[in-house]
C-alpha cells in the first residue's frame, strides 16, 4: 500500500513520470508555489481588512486572478522553452528513442508534466475562492469557468513552448516567447487593474448571453486545436524520418476546413466570424505544412500506393516533406477561400470587400514567407525557425514602412512594398485606397505566390521520384516486406 501511495503508478509514461519528479523538485516550480500562497495570503488579508464591505470581495476576486494568471500564463509556459532542446543537447533523445517511445509521447510527457505542475497550482487557488465566497457578492459559476479558461490558455501556450523547444534555432525556442511575455504580462494587468472590464470578463463567463456560449466554445477549441497543433510540430522535429506525423495533421485540418466549407454553403456564419474560424484552421496548418523538413522515406509512402490510384492522388498533399505540404497549403487556401464565397455566391448576399481582403493580405503573408523558405534554401533543420522569422519580419517591416509612408504623406510610396501582402492592410485603414482595387491588387500578388510555390513543389516531388519507386516495389514485392 506505501508503495501505491508514495510512488507513481506503473501504467504511466515512463517519460511522464520522470518529468513529473524532475518538476515538482525543481526550483522554479517551487518558487513560484511558495511565492503564490505566501503573496495571495498575506495580500488577501490585507485587502479583506481594508477594503469597504461592497468592494473586498472584487478586489479578492481580482488579487486571485492577477497571481494566478501570472503563475500559469507566464512562469509555467516558460519552463517548456528549454523541455526538448535540453534532450537534445544532453544526447538523451536517441536513448528515448531506443526505449520504443515515440517523438509524440516524448513530447506530450513533456508538456503533462508541465501542465500537472499547473494543475497543482489550479487546486491550491480552491481554498481562497473559499474564502472570497464569504465576502459576497461572487459570480461563483463565471468565475470559476474564468479560471478554467485561464487554465486551458495555459495548456495551449505550454503546448506552444514546448513543440517550439525542439527547434535548433535558438532565437525561435527561447528569444521569441521572451519576446512575448511583457506583453502579455501587461495585457493581464491591465485586464484585472481594471475594474469594469474584469468585472464585464467575470458576467461574460457566466454564459447568460447565447453569443458568449459560441465565442467561448469556439475559443476552448481553437486553443485545443493550436496547442495540438505545436505539439504536432515539437514530434515532428525530433522525430525520425519513418516516423509521419504530418499525414494525422492534415487530415484533421483538411476536415476542419471542409466543416467550414459546409458551415458556408448553409451560410450560418457571418463573413467576419467565417474569416476567423478560416484563418484559425488555416495558419498552423500553411506554417506546418510549408516548413517540413524530413526526407520523404518509402515506407512512408508504402500505406499510400497500397490503396491504389485514389491513395496515389491523396499523397501528393499527404507525403511528409514540404513539396506535399505546399500543395496541401493551397489546397487549404482554396477552400478556405470557397467557405468565405461560397455562402454569399449561394444566397446572393454580398460579401463585405474589407473581411476578404484581411483575408487575402493574411493569406498572402503566410505564402510570402513560404516562397523565401523553398526558394532559398540555407538548412533543412532550420526551415521552421526561418520561417517564423522571416513571417514577424515581414509583418514588422509593413508597420515600418507604413509609418515612412505616413511621414513622407506619400501613401501611393507603399505600392512599392505590396510584393509582401501584409501591407495591403494599412493601406485600407488609410481610406485613400478603394477596397475594391486593394482586393484586386492582393488576389494578384496571392496568385503569383501561388504560382511560385507550385512551380517550386513540382520540382521538388520530381526529384521525390526513386523514393516513390522504391515504395511501389515494396509494395509489389508483397504483404511479407511490408513494414510492420
Amino acid at each position: 500500500m506505501s508503495s501505491t501511495i508514495n510512488d507513481f503508478s506503473d501504467r504511466l509514461s515512463p517519460m511522464l513520470v520522470k518529468e513529473l519528479r524532475q518538476g515538482l523538485r525543481a526550483r522554479t516550480f517551487i518558487a513560484v508555489f511558495l511565492s503564490l500562497q505566501i503573496f495571495l495570503g498575506l495580500v488577501l488579508l490585507s485587502a479583506g481588512a481594508s477594503a469597504t464591505s461592497d468592494r473586498a470581495g472584487s478586489v479578492i476576486s481580482g488579487i486571485i486572478f492577477l497571481f494566478f494568471s501570472l503563475a500559469v500564463l507566464v512562469v509555467q509556459p516558460l519552463r517548456g522553452v528549454g523541455a526538448l532542446s535540453t534532450e537534445i543537447k544532453g544526447g538523451t533523445i536517441d536513448m528515448m528513442v531506443l526505449t520504443r517511445l515515440s517523438a509524440w509521447r516524448i513530447v506530450v510527457g513533456k508538456w503533462v508534466a508541465i501542465i500537472g505542475q499547473s494543475a497543482l497550482l489550479l487546486s491550491t487557488i480552491i481554498p481562497y475562492l473559499i474564502l472570497r465566497y464569504f465576502f459576497g457578492g461572487m459570480n461563483l459559476f463565471g468565475e470559476i469557468m474564468l479560471l478554467g479558461l485561464i487554465f486551458i490558455t495555459s495548456m495551449a501556450l505550454t503546448a506552444f513552448t514546448v513543440g517550439l523547444s525542439g527547434s535548433s534555432s535558438v532565437v525561435l525556442r527561447a528569444i521569441l516567447p521572451l519576446m512575448g511575455t511583457p506583453v502579455l504580462m501587461w495585457s493581464i494587468l491591465m485586464l484585472t487593474f481594471s475594474r469594469g472590464e474584469f468585472d464585464d470578463l467575470i458576467s461574460f463567463c457566466s454564459l447568460e448571453d447565447p453569443d458568449a456560449r459560441i465565442v467561448i466554445g469556439c475559443y476552448i477549441a481553437a486553443a485545443v486545436y493550436l496547442g495540438w497543433s505545436m505539439l504536432s510540430l515539437g514530434a515532428s522535429l525530433i522525430a525520425p524520418a519513418a516516423e509521419n506525423h504530418s499525414t494525422l495533421r492534415r487530415l484533421i485540418a483538411l476536415a476542419l476546413i471542409l466543416m467550414l466549407v459546409a458551415l458556408g454553403i448553409f451560410d450560418q456564419v457571418e463573413d467576419s466570424v467565417m474569416a476567423l474560424l478560416v484563418l484559425l484552421v488555416a495558419t498552423p496548418a500553411i506554417a506546418t505544412a510549408i516548413t517540413e523538413s524530413a526526407p520523404l522515406v518509402p515506407t512512408s509512402c508504402v500505406p499510400f500506393i497500397r490503396r491504389g490510384p485514389l491513395g496515389k492522388l491523396a499523397g501528393f498533399i499527404l507525403y511528409p516533406g514540404w513539396p506535399a505540404g505546399v500543395l496541401f497549403s493551397l489546397l487549404i487556401f482554396a477552400l478556405g477561400i470557397f467557405a468565405m464565397l461560397s455562402g454569399p455566391l449561394l444566397h446572393g448576399n454580398n460579401f463585405e470587400e474589407d473581411v476578404m481582403l484581411v483575408v487575402f493580405s493574411l493569406y498572402g503573408g503566410l505564402l510570402f514567407p513560404g516562397v523565401l523558405v523553398v526558394f532559398f534554401r540555407s538548412g533543412e533543420s532550420q526551415r521552421v525557425a526561418n520561417y517564423l522569422l522571416l513571417l514577424i519580419a515581414t509583418g514588422v517591416f509593413a508597420l515600418v514602412i507604413t509609418g515612412v509612408a505616413e511621414a513622407m504623406s506619400n501613401r501611393d510610396f507603399l505600392w512599392l512594398f505590396i510584393w509582401n501582402p501584409f501591407v495591403f492592410i494599412p493601406m485600407s485603414e488609410m481610406g485613400r485606397f478603394g477596397d475594391d482595387e486593394l482586393l484586386v491588387a492582393s488576389i494578384i500578388v496571392d496568385l503569383i505566390l501561388c504560382a511560385a510555390l507550385l512551380g517550386r513543389a513540382i520540382i521538388g516531388m520530381r526529384a521525390q521520384g526513386e523514393v516513390l519507386r522504391q515504395a511501389e516495389e515494396i509494395v509489389d514485392s508483397g504483404p511479407l516486406n511490408l513494414p510492420g
